[in-house]
């Protein structure tokens, strides 16, 4: 018996669409956010001597979980990476701390958490890097995307003028094979400080 053209299209069609998904069973992702931060006083100086103007500058890292259902819970990482002048001495990562958001929840990390983190590293009157934030996957293989958003502010010291900057963060998905993936986020998970 033969089928009509239209059936057998519609067949390779269908097998074609789960040929992918079958592939992502066997995978698992992370998203990755990284957020420049700037925190502290640069004061005047010789041209050339600050990475940026003089000024005060501060940080808040906007989180938001935008999962509509009551239990959707994410659960994510986060570390500061201070980003040193090229040529001078690099800093460790602080560690992973560990943190929740329930659904339509939302948090921020400004400059004195920044700097909690970083632990002796931050003695410096001004720092710059970035905060690093990481969605584990927990059930599935598909993590919860949050609304990061970066918001910057500079006071100068000649005028009462404070420049203000908001920059949402895209995030990067990572992909891994899931005996790989699963092992990498397990790590994380049980290395992380508890909030």
């Amino acid at each position: 018996m033969s089928s009509p053209k239209g059936t057998t299209a519609a067949i390779v069609l269908i097998l074609g669409s789960l040929s992918p998904l079958a592939g992502a069973q066997g995978r698992i992702q992370f998203a990755e956010y990284s957020a420049k931060f700037l925190c502290g006083v640069v004061e005047e100086k010789e041209p050339g001597a600050a990475p940026v103007r003089p000024g005060i500058y501060e940080t808040s890292i906007n989180i938001h979980n935008p999962e509509i259902l009551p239990a959707a819970s994410v659960i994510f990482l986060k570390k500061v990476v201070l980003a040193p002048r090229e040529g001078q001495e690099p800093s460790a990562p602080s560690r992973f701390r560990r943190d929740i958001l329930k659904s339509d929840f939302a948090e921020h990390v400004d400059c004195k958490v920044i700097r909690s983190m970083l632990g002796p590293a931050a003695g410096s009157s001004f720092v710059e890097g970035f905060v690093v934030l990481i969605v584990v996957p927990i059930k599935g293989t598909m993590p919860t995307e949050l609304d990061v958003v970066g918001v910057y502010t500079v006071s100068t010291p000649e005028s009462q003028d404070t420049d203000l900057e908001m920059l949402p963060v895209t995030p990067r998905l990572q992909t891994f094979p899931l005996a790989q993936g699963t092992k990498l986020r397990d790590q994380m998970i049980e290395g992380a400080q508890k909030e």
